[in-house]
């Protein structure tokens, strides 16, 4: 067995497919471009640290995200 098959997930190509794709939409779905970091900026200067408390809720969502993502790095 080539050493690249040992870490691709059994099962059907339909499965394979949304395994590789899944990591990388939820991530491009966050839409962290340019435009956003600027905007959130802004907002940061006109709320200062009022909302400081969603990065409680949002923060293990980060953490899901980014554990997802490396999941599916070391799959394939």
């Amino acid at each position: 067995m080539p050493q690249a098959d040992q870490y691709r997930p059994a099962g059907n190509r339909l499965r394979r497919f949304f395994a590789v794709l899944g990591p990388g939409l939820i991530t491009g779905a966050a839409d962290d471009d340019p435009s956003a970091i600027g905007t959130y900026s802004v907002v940061g200067a006109q709320c200062g640290t009022t909302v400081l408390w969603t990065a409680f809720i949002t923060w293990p969502l980060i953490a899901a995200i980014q554990m997802m993502c490396a999941v599916g790095m070391f799959v394939f």
